[in-house]
């Protein structure tokens, strides 16, 4: 699994100089840290317009719709820095909902794999709805959670064993 994202990618997606960047490539766990201080100053629903980290959206945004295999790598990262099932839920309903609807098809071997071996990757499972996915990948995608204690029935957190 990546550890970063290679910083012209990030420039790319961004749609800014790399001279704009910090130095480097940028690192999953920093991404998920950012990502997460965003979508916690939202309201549980909707996050914060003009917030200092809104970036790490779009840039999930293009990873979701251009990378998957890096989208992966980083919701793997940012599903290990959750404190909470709340954080859990702004990582299901975002950026893996959109993987899934993009680009579930290139990535659902590992998807599947991460559900049997990482209890938090089924539970975050349980929070993504179908929208635009195809249906024998939703099949697919149902098969996974099968079994996991569901978000949205207020399950526990679990531990984040399995995603690193």
């Amino acid at each position: 699994m990546p550890q970063a994202i290679p910083r012209t990618l990030v420039a790319s997606a961004l749609g800014v100089p790399e001279s704009d960047l910090p130095p480097g490539d940028l690192p999953l766990d920093r991404l998920a840290t950012r990502f997460l201080a965003y979508t916690r100053a939202g309201d549980g629903e909707t996050v914060p317009e003009g917030h200092p980290d809104a970036w790490t959206y779009a840039l999930f945004d293009d990873l979701t719709r251009a990378h998957p295999a890096l989208a992966l790598a980083a919701l793997r990262a940012t599903l290990a820095a959750c404190a909470s099932p709340e954080d859990v839920a702004m990582v299901a309903a975002g950026p893996l909902e959109d993987l899934i609807a993009e680009n579930g098809a290139a990535v659902i071997g590992e998807i599947e794999a991460l559900a049997a071996s990482a209890p938090r990757f089924a539970y975050a499972l349980t929070g993504v709805w179908q929208r635009e996915t195809p249906p024998l990948l939703w099949a697919r995608i149902e098969a996974a959670r099968a079994g996991a204690d569901g978000l949205d029935d207020g399950a526990p957190l679990p531990a984040a064993g399995g995603l690193g």
